[in-house]
């Protein structure tokens, strides 16, 4: 991922380009605006600016001025920056009054979408941040994880697996943030199937220093032995006598259950009568319960 840029970033919707999905903007004014009357956006994605990168790049201001306008939009009194922030900052640092802008006139969703795309080139943005970026767009645009894949120029699994890891416990997104739990590691623990265990796993692979294989590992075994002792308190129920008429499922049909839990990355449950039989997938929130339609939409196109 950090390889590789994004396919279309702000050139991209302030090119004019004639694509269907670019959005029509307003016409743009360049001009110096004193920087407290600018204001930064409620969708920047980035939650941390490090003081020494803002007084390395302060330090080049104040020698240099800055070299690239700040992208923003009028909202009342205040410009809204869209795009550059972090120069803002260094240049309120550097002691500037002003500071050049380039105003747009776009909508409250564009300049949301700009801002996030903007700083999703970034690479010093966390897996974290970079998930939380996109599902601001995905809501913003009321768009499905594809059309968001294409906003940005990225795959579509790409993105899914990006906010997948939304679906981890505070605890162990926080892990991700800071740099101590990889997102190889992250992805592997989604495979665990409570947040207890997730958290677990996740301080046992910092402890240890896991590998993201040890950790896939690990999540197997506590997969499987979440998966054991609800089998066995299935059991105590019908020796209890609350569940006499259960039966045990067959071996064939716990090796389809595997298979197409393995294959789907998600919990799959098979009942298989002779004239009735019924496949039932489990999914997480809506991000994985679209990775799981689009997977079975994909086999689908396959097929055909």
């Amino acid at each position: 991922m950090a390889a590789r840029r994004l396919g279309r970033g702000l050139d991209f919707f302030l090119s004019g380009s004639s694509e269907a999905e670019a959005p029509e903007v307003g016409e743009e004014v360049t001009s110096s605006v004193a920087v407290d009357a600018l204001a930064p956006n409620p969708h920047q994605p980035r939650r941390t600016f490090p003081e020494t990168e803002l007084k390395e790049l302060a330090a080049s201001i104040a020698q240099s001025g800055i070299l690239q306008p700040i992208l923003v939009r009028k909202t009342g009194d205040q410009h809204q920056i869209i795009a550059g922030e972090r120069r803002w900052r260094a240049a309120r640092l550097a002691g500037l009054e002003a500071v050049p802008v380039l105003v747009r006139e776009i909508s409250d969703e564009q300049a949301a979408v700009f801002g996030l795309v903007e700083n999703l080139h970034r690479e010093d943005l966390n897996p974290i941040e970079k998930a939380m970026a996109f599902r601001q767009i995905q809501r913003l645009a009321n768009s499905s994880q594809e059309e968001v894949a294409k906003q940005v120029g990225l795959d579509r699994s790409t993105v899914t697996n990006f906010l997948r890891l939304l679906e981890l416990p505070k605890e162990v997104q926080d892990y991700v943030s800071r740099g101590t739990l990889s997102m190889g590691q992250a992805r592997a623990i989604l495979g665990v199937p409570d947040d207890q265990r997730r958290k677990e796993l996740a301080e046992r692979a910092i402890r240890d220093r896991l590998s993201v294989r040890d950790v896939e590992a690990a999540a197997k075994d506590s997969k499987a032995a979440a998966e054991s002792e609800a089998a066995g308190a299935r059991g105590k129920s019908g020796k209890d006598g609350k569940d006499s008429k259960a039966k045990e499922v067959p071996l064939w049909l716990r090796e389809i259950e595997d298979n197409l839990g393995e294959a789907l990355n998600a919990k799959v449950s098979v009942r298989y009568g002779r004239k009735r039989s019924r496949i039932q997938i489990d999914t997480g929130p809506r991000a994985d319960f679209e990775r799981i339609y689009e997977l079975l939409r994909g086999l689908e196109d396959s097929a055909s």
